[in-house]
Formats: C-alpha cells, structure tokens, sequence
C-alpha cells in the first residue's frame, strides 16, 4: 500500500500561520514580564529581530579621528629629552633653565566641548595661564588625575601626558607609590621589600592611623605603627624600573622627588642608579610636616633603587620622576573607589603638597563603580559628588578642577545588552554638582555616543572597549584620551584668544 504523500503547499501554510502568530506575540510583547520584586522574565519583541541600526551611527565620529589616534598612539611613547651617550648621566647642582617653546598643534574640532558653569564660565583659566607662561618662565606645573579602574594601569594618563609634554616640554611619568599591588603599568615597574604596608580609605586591609594622607590618597610604611621609637634600625627598599615597553619620556627625567613624613625620628636616604651606583645618601630630618627630598639627576634610567632605614615611623607618601620644566601630569587609580574617601583627607596637610608640588588642574574622573543595578537617588549623588569637588577646589585658589563624566555602562537585555539606567542618573548628579561647585566639566558618555555607546565600542572593529561592557582596553582609552585632549586643546586656544 502506497503512503500518500502529502502536498508540500501545506508545511509552508502550517510554517507561515506560526509566524504570524509569533510575530503579533512580539509585536504585542511588553520586553519583561515581572515575576516578582526581585524576578522578571525576559521576553522576545520585534525589536529583537531588527538589525540594530543604532551603533554604526553612534561610532560614524570614530572615523573621522581614527587617524590621528592611529599617528598618535605611540605619542606617548616618545623620548622628547634628547640625550648623547656620553651626556645619558648628569648631575646637576642647579636647575636646567632650558625652555621649551610651545609647540604649534592644529586645533582639531572637540567630540565634545569642555562645559563651564555660568558662574564661572573661566573655570580653567589660572590653569590655562600657567600653561601659556611656560615658554616664558622656567617651571614646573602638575596635573593630578584621579579616577577609579577606568584609568587604572596609567591608561588614558599615559596618552594625556605625552600630548602635554610634546607641546609644552616636561618628562618622567610623575607621582607614584613605592607599595603597588602588581604591575599594571605600562610605563613604570615597582618591586619593594616585602615588609611595606599600604595605609588608605579604600584598603580594607589596613585603615590609616590618622587623616594626613599623600596626595596619593595613602601613605606607606615599612615599620610597626606605632608612635615610640624601635630598638633596632629596620629597613626597606624600592625598585623602579624601565619596563622596556617602548615608554622612553616615563624613564627620562632631570629630577627625583621623596615625599615623606618622619614624625619621630631622622630617616636614612639612599638612591642609587642603575645597579649599585650610589648617587645620594643622607638622613632626613625628623619632622611631622610634609616633606620632600629632591635629588637632581639628568637621566634616561633603567633602573632606580630607594634603600631607607629608621627607628620611627616614617611615612612614605611617594617618589615623582620628573623634568626641571614643563607638564607633570600624575595617575592616581583608586579601583573599585568613587572618590568619596577624598574629602576626609586633612585638608590643610592636602593644602601643602598641591602647592610645593605646583598642582595647576586636578582631573577627577570616578563613577563606574556606582553605576550597576538598583536605585539611585540624583540629589544623594549631586550631594556626594558637590562635596568632592568643593574640596578639591578648596585646596588652592590658582588650581582648576575639571570633572569628567561617567562613562557609558551596558548590560544584557534580553538578547541585547544595553545601557545600565543609573548611568544616567550618575551623569546627570556629576555634572550639576560641578555646576555647582564651579568647576569645569567634561561629558565623556556624550563623547562616546550617549546611549548604548558602550555596546558600540565592544562591537567595533577592532574592539575599544573590554567584554565586561564597561572598561576601556588600550586602544578605546588611547581614543578617550584624545578626545579629552582635543576638548582641552580647543578650550586653552579659546582662552589665548580671549587674552591676546
């Protein structure tokens, strides 16, 4: 007996009813479906079988700087002291007076401009005047640059710092601690003793004994805590060295700066370069006060070895590898931080090292670890942020604080990842409180794109942004950078007119 066969026509009626039928279901599809509080099932839409249209338009920018960044990622890279072999080591007793002219850059349009509150809409001009008077005076000025995991490992710093030193002079990679948890570094190794122990807000390991902490947001120490004096001389070192990655300015300095605090007792100094070579040695004086010893040494190193001893409790609040002239530019990463541990530093000891240490802008970048799930109060955030701000401002009349927004954070959505919601709200309570607080401010979420531009960033070829939706790798924050300094470099030609 034969199977009767059945008519192909009516597979494909069947096959086209059900997607009629899936299709209204989808079009009619609320995305999610609360189960309860703390449950939700997500649901397939029509959306979800669009293609997404939205990211190639939020990175059409990218392509009209793709290269530059390309010419400029190995910027940073490059040595601008230029030494014979025969002059690679110099001691110097007096600073070098050498000026550099500042270099002319075409003004390339900003992503996204620099914002100034209406009442104070020259927020960045004292840093801005320091900038200009350096062709014309030898100086030194530094720019701090505090921010949670999104700059950690001198990203985004790295690339600030060689476009700032290429037009206005200056070397070395700045302000570091001698107590670093790992190498993330491209510009800088540390390896110290193993008796050094790191005293901050966000260490959870150990809390400091007193609020006057290094404009590091630390200090280190290689001794008991305790405020008598010890029975033997105990010691310590510290080693940085040229982690060959191609970083020649990081390694090339004319000075070395150590900061410290010896309340208790002298402290034994000794710096040797490159292997054995002693270069200085001496004690430093007991003092409760902020302190730093500077060497003078005119140098592309390899190697640079910091040996102390005392019986006290000296304080190590970090070692700066800098120029005689020019830029400084410091990376402070405080990971899994917001900077709200900031303003309980003592202001008046905080006071101190931004002006021995010439401070000029303070470039204070967080909010990535308080942009997850839940619910986020704005005016709790505005408070929190103003109080931030306000203190940094505070520390000196003649430094400029410019805020940098949260940067776009996504998650996944049913098949889709999308922005988080608090990102937003972060934002927003970002910028208001610098309105508020005077300073300047710099939308780096509106920069990326806005909405979903962290998704973009992951999908764009090749990758500017890591898988966990919410870091830069090295080549987005190479980008961040130049958009930052483009915003930067527009601003600072703006000001020139202003005052011409």
């Amino acid at each position: 007996m034969k199977t009767p066969l059945v008519e192909p026509i009516r597979p494909l009626i069947l096959l086209f009813y059900i997607t009629c039928i899936a299709l209204v279901i989808m079009m009619l599809s609320p995305g999610e479906i609360s189960l309860s509080e703390n449950l939700s099932m997500n649901v397939f839409t029509l959306e979800d079988l669009l293609p997404d249209t939205t990211q190639q338009k939020e990175l059409d920018f990218i392509a009209d700087i793709q290269t530059k960044v390309e010419n400029a990622e190995n910027l940073a890279k490059k040595d601008t002291l230029e030494l014979s072999k025969e002059d690679s080591i110099q001691f110097v007793d007096v600073e070098d007076t050498t000026l550099q002219e500042e270099k002319y850059e075409p003004v390339v349009p900003a992503r996204q401009a620099i914002e100034f509150p209406p009442q104070n809409p020259n927020a960045l001009d004292p840093f801005f005047a320091a900038l200009q008077s350096l062709s014309k005076s030898p100086n030194l000025i530094r720019i701090v640059h505090y921010g949670d995991s999104q700059i950690e490992g001198d990203r985004i710093s790295s690339y600030l710092r060689g476009r700032f030193q290429n037009k206005f002079g200056g070397c070395g990679v700045g302000l570091v601690p001698v107590y670093s948890r790992g190498n993330v570094r491209a510009t800088l190794f540390t390896k110290f003793s193993p008796n050094w122990t790191k005293y901050a807000y966000i260490d959870q390991k150990k809390n400091p004994r007193h609020n006057k902490l290094g404009i590091l947001t630390e200090y280190d120490r290689f001794t008991p805590p305790t405020d008598s004096l010890h029975e033997d001389m105990k010691h310590a070192w510290v080693r940085f060295t040229d982690p060959k990655l191609g970083f020649k300015k990081a390694t090339t300095i004319e000075n070395v700066k150590f900061l410290y605090r010896t309340p208790s007792a002298p402290l034994a100094f000794q710096l040797n370069l490159n292997g054995d070579k002693v270069i200085d040695t001496l004690d430093l004086p007991q003092t409760s006060n902020f302190a730093i010893h500077k060497v003078p040494l005119k140098t592309n190193f390899d190697k640079i070895q910091i040996h102390l001893g005392s019986k006290g409790n000296p304080e190590v609040l970090g070692v700066a590898f800098d120029c005689n002239t020019g830029v400084a530019l410091d990376n402070v990463s405080l990971r899994g931080s917001s900077g709200f541990e900031i303003p309980r530093i003592n202001r008046d000891f905080m006071k101190q090292q931004v002006d021995k240490l010439q401070v000029r802008l303070i470039v204070v970048q967080f909010g990535v670890n308080i942009s997850g799930e839940g619910n986020y109060s704005l005016s709790y955030y505005e408070n929190m942020f103003y109080r931030q701000y306000n203190y940094l401002k505070s520390l000196h009349p003649n430094t400029c604080v410019l805020v940098v927004s949260v940067s776009d954070r996504a998650r996944k959505k049913g098949t889709r990842f999308e922005s988080y919601p608090s990102v937003e709200v972060i934002r927003q309570a970002q910028k208001n409180a610098a309105m508020k607080a005077g300073c300047a401010f710099w939308d780096l979420r509106e920069a990326m794109g806005g909405q979903n531009s962290m998704v973009a960033w992951v999908n764009n070829k090749p990758s500017l942004a890591q898988s966990d939706y919410t870091h830069f790798n090295a080549r987005g924050a190479t980008l961040v950078g130049e958009m930052l300094y483009n915003a930067m470099n527009n601003a600072y030609e703006n000001y020139k007119q202003r005052v011409q």
